[in-house]
């Protein structure tokens, strides 16, 4: 645990936030009930583990993610000595360390799987718990934690209604007698209780994250879409890791074949937990793009069982398979790692670059964005003081990424904010967050920027017109002495109109 801790301090100090870390940032700065994309628990540990921004480097915006992703390590160890022993528990532990959705993903990245992973895992053991013997009073009060800890991991990510569903089956299939308990309904009015904020937040804006997610995983045509399918199984296999995915197909066919005898009733939990979200994002890839760490706290679900089915077969402290396992992902991790820091390998000879330099090459997606923040500050200090624009002019977007990249990399430690224009499906929480920075006045200035990987005019906004466009100033975003891409800077002034409040 010290060892992946220490390794993924390393690795969120290294690394620039992505888009979608640097998105969720801009919750931490908001607070809110709720949010367009997610619920609020994102926020709320992004301010805590920052100390209310007070600490805001990318380690401290990410630190719940790897202080998180330790924990789970341990939760891992647990679950894995309630299905067996401590050796499986001991498989189950590096199983997770060779996950790169377990290790990476919640393990360094801040996103909504990060606190819920935490969450998930922490009621998964004291349901096995509270499973585990005769109801008794020690049953019950481990049933209600874990309902306590399912209502934080539903603060997190809405995916925990596969949690809810999971245990419900498992009570409705084996543990019937506890629909008799009070304390079973007591658990329900503690899940409801922390839908509250949720749903109040949807209530006031028309449940529109939950619109907004329906349309994710609905059928988006007829047809069948092979491509997005292949990709969704080819992503699974990479975050998951494709020897855990390897070892966890056997543990359920086997599961299956054996009829749960070697796994235990609280294996059969964890199956209807983890199976059905698996198989959800798996058949909705068929029919529109999904995105491979959906259902990833499945597959974090059902690694233990695949430790369950090695701890059959072996007496070995690590073996073979888990040293595999482990070896792809120190592999991935230093290939990873050298290619956003050097781009040694020519990833931008392999595509078309028809979206502009560098667009080809997404290890940059994480790369010069500290340029970026050195050399705009400079820029627009230079205007500034020349009276060719007015002081702390807000930065404007099209889109909720870049945007959220901005608010962190550009505006951070200044008193100009970030505003995005368009439909809300385009620019998310800024819908809201506009009005908190003042939202867009006529005769206003304001600063634009883009970037050759992702390059779209001014005229891009369609919800705005500025009477006035200048040339673009261009940051250069040089990696090992050579440049990479670049970000083009410009100053809007005299807007006239606007379509979006």
């Amino acid at each position: 645990m010290i060892l992946s801790a220490v390794v993924r301090v390393l690795l969120a100090t290294v690394f620039c936030l992505g888009n979608d870390e640097a998105y969720y940032y801009t919750y931490a700065l908001y607070p809110d009930l709720s949010h367009f994309d997610h619920p609020s628990m994102i926020g709320w540990v992004i301010q805590l583990f920052s100390f209310n921004l007070h600490f805001d480097s990318e380690l401290f915006i990410r630190m719940a993610a790897v202080i998180g992703g330790t924990m789970n390590t341990w939760l891992m160890y647990c679950i894995g000595r309630q299905l067996s022993d401590e050796l499986t528990g001991w498989y189950a532990a590096l199983l997770y360390t060779a996950s790169i959705y377990g290790f990476v993903i919640v393990g360094v990245f801040i996103l909504p799987d990060s606190p819920q992973s935490v969450f998930w895992l922490l009621s998964i053991l004291f349901l096995m718990k509270a499973f585990k013997g005769e109801i008794d009073k020690r049953a019950k009060l481990n049933f209600l934690l874990a309902s306590l800890f399912m209502g934080l991991a539903f603060m997190s990510k809405y995916t925990t209604a596969y949690l809810w569903l999971g245990m419900s089956l498992f009570i409705l299939s084996s543990r019937r007698l506890w629909l008799k308990t009070s304390t079973f309904y007591l658990a329900q009015l503690l899940l409801a209780l922390s839908l509250l904020p949720t749903l109040l937040w949807n209530a006031q804006n028309g449940f529109v994250s939950f619109l907004f997610h329906s349309g994710r995983i609905g059928p988006s045509s007829s047809a069948l879409t092979l491509d997005h399918f292949l990709t969704e199984i080819l992503g699974e296999a990479l975050y998951t890791n494709p020897i855990n995915l390897v070892l966890i197909a056997i543990a359920v066919i086997a599961f299956f074949r054996l009829k749960g005898l070697t796994f235990g009733t609280e294996g059969k939990l964890l199956l209807m937990i983890g199976l059905p979200l698996v198989l959800t994002f798996l058949i909705a890839s068929i029919f529109q793009s999904t995105l491979p760490h959906w259902n990833g706290a499945g597959y974090l679900t059902l690694l233990p069982l695949a430790a369950v089915w090695l701890r059959s077969r072996s007496e070995s402290r690590i073996p073979k398979a888990i040293l595999a396992s482990m070896g792809f992902i120190l592999l991935t991790i230093s290939v990873c790692t050298a290619q956003i820091l050097t781009g040694f390998l020519p990833l931008g000879s392999f595509g078309t670059n028809k979206g502009g330099q560098g667009s080809s090459d997404y290890s940059l997606e994480v790369y010069g964005w500290h340029q970026l923040h050195d050399e705009f500050g400079a820029l627009a200090e230079k205007y500034e003081n020349k009276g060719l624009m007015p002081q702390g002019s807000p930065i404007v977007s099209y889109r909720w990424f870049p945007a959220g990249n901005y608010s962190y990399y550009a505006a951070r430690g200044t008193n100009r904010g970030v505003m995005a224009a368009g439909d809300t499906s385009e620019i998310h929480q800024f819908a809201w967050t506009n009005a908190l920075q003042g939202g867009f006045k006529l005769n206003s200035a304001a600063w634009y920027i883009t970037s050759s990987r992702d390059f779209k005019p001014p005229s891009e906004m369609k919800a705005l017109y500025y009477g006035k466009v200048s040339l673009p100033d261009t940051i250069a975003i040089k990696r090992m002495g050579k440049q990479v891409y670049s970000f083009f800077v410009y100053r809007l002034q005299d807007l006239q109109w606007r379509k979006y409040p």
